[in-house]
């Protein structure tokens, strides 16, 4: 399982095959400080 961190979720959204193969999830184009953004907002739903 992936861990809940800050790291492993921008890593996992970065690059979902890296972090777990045959992810149907695409991988995305984001600069830093859209990741960033993205990570912080999915963390604001807990």
């Amino acid at each position: 399982a992936l861990p809940m961190t800050r790291g492993a979720l921008a890593a996992w959204i970065a690059d979902p095959q890296a972090i777990k193969p045959g992810s149907n999830m695409p991988r995305v184009s984001l600069d830093a400080d859209e990741l960033n953004a993205l990570v912080a907002y999915l963390e604001g739903l807990k």
